[in-house]
């Protein structure tokens, strides 16, 4: 796992955390922390323990194609975790 604040740390997971803060306070939910995953079941673990702690989340999916490989591509997963749960709008 590598998180970003100042400075990497070196980890041997599937995920990559960086942290972020909202742009202006008013705008929503702020964000806690994004994280970068390649396997979907530490995903669904993240969304658990958001759901558990009643915070809200947002989960974006991509293809990315190695560099050595233009036939072969890899589903990637972002999750950002919010400080509450997102209004939504009916």
């Amino acid at each position: 796992m590598t998180v970003d604040i100042a400075a990497e740390t070196p980890g041997d997971s599937d995920a990559e955390e960086t942290f972020e803060t909202a742009a202006e306070p008013g705008d929503g939910p702020s964000i806690i922390y994004t994280a970068y995953f390649t396997a979907a079941e530490e995903l669904v673990e993240h969304i658990r323990a958001a759901d558990v702690l009643n915070l809200g989340f947002r989960v974006e999916s991509y293809l990315v194609s190695p560099d050595d490989s233009a036939d072969a591509s890899q589903i990637e997963f972002e999750f950002t975790l919010l400080s509450e749960l997102p209004v939504r709008g009916d």
